[in-house]
């Protein structure tokens, strides 16, 4: 059930002060037991109450906005794994999960991730195909009320603005891109090529409200990487960065950047003028706990319109 409560918009509260989002939503469910051959988003269904569980300790530890365990559940991922008659089903108890764990003044995200697909000429996939699938997940994240659509790790600009189509074709909330870039010697770069300025301008022309970076990147590199964005755009910008470079330890994937340090990081992040900020892979309710404490001291210190 949708609870009514009187909250400004989600791109409003930006213009006040800078917006917390969670972290990673996989490394916390590989933490309780999530095999890598098993779809995340299933555990919706299987293992709700870990979702919960996960959901409302980000919530509790400062972030303002919480991405629902959607990522990968349009249909043509989900097809892979052979659920995808399950989308509806699977997305909408993401949404109930979420809005249950979420303090009624927080956000919740609907989380839109790539289909997994290439497109032509390393692939096959069909762009009408591709957004058909995000328009439909839109459909249904927007149907169960989501505040904002939340599209992250899009490494082909193509696929990004299918999606961006896609959800406006059916849904007017507010609407954040998150691109997934590598750092070469000539600059920020998808590992299809597409570059920030240009991108950022097609995903403006497209639809998008906010753009930025998530994923891919640790924390210290995105520190340069805002201040690209900044200079490429007059939308507001949101970062959200791993924790560090993976390491594997025996056999695991291990991320071994400090909440302290990450944290120290997105701080230099805002002041080169991020206005949205968050974890991806490796970080945790300990990351977002500590970076709500120097987000706070940064609003006291500056003042509300941080």
């Amino acid at each position: 059930m949708k609870r009514k409560v009187d909250k400004k918009s989600v791109l409003e509260l930006g213009k006040e002060r800078v917006v917390l989002f969670d972290g990673a939503m996989g490394t916390m469910l590989f933490s309780y037991g999530l095999q890598f051959n098993e779809p995340p988003e299933l555990w919706n269904l299987l293992q709700p109450e870990i979702v919960y569980k996960i959901h409302h300790r980000y919530a509790w530890t400062g972030a303002d906005v919480i991405q629902t365990n959607t990522f990968g559940a349009n249909g043509v991922k989900l097809k892979k794994s052979g659920y995808e008659k399950k989308m509806e089903e699977i997305n909408l108890a993401a949404i109930s999960i979420a809005r249950e764990a979420c303090p009624v003044k927080k956000y919740v995200a609907g989380n839109i991730g790539p289909t997994g697909e290439f497109l032509e000429p390393v692939g096959k996939a069909e762009l009408k195909v591709l957004k058909k699938a995000f328009k439909e997940q839109a459909r249904i994240l927007v149907s169960g009320g989501v505040d904002l659509i939340s599209i992250e790790t899009m490494y082909d600009l193509r696929e990004a603005i299918a999606a961006v189509e896609g959800v406006r074709e059916v849904a007017s909330v507010p609407l954040f891109v998150c691109m997934t870039f590598e750092k070469k010697p000539k600059g920020y770069f998808t590992i299809m090529g597409d570059e920030v300025k240009s991108s950022f301008r097609k995903l403006k022309e497209a639809g998008a409200d906010v753009v930025g970076a998530n994923c891919t990147l640790g924390s210290q590199e995105m520190i340069d990487l805002v201040s690209i964005m900044r200079k490429c755009t007059d939308l507001p910008i949101i970062a959200q960065p791993n924790a560090g470079k993976p390491k594997i330890i025996k056999g695991k994937t291990v991320y071994l950047q400090t909440p302290t340090l990450f944290a120290e990081d997105i701080t230099e992040m805002v002041k080169s003028g991020a206005n949205y900020v968050g974890g991806c892979c490796g970080t945790t309710p300990g990351f977002t706990k500590v970076i709500n404490e120097k987000m706070n001291k940064l609003r006291i210190k500056k003042g509300p319109g941080v």
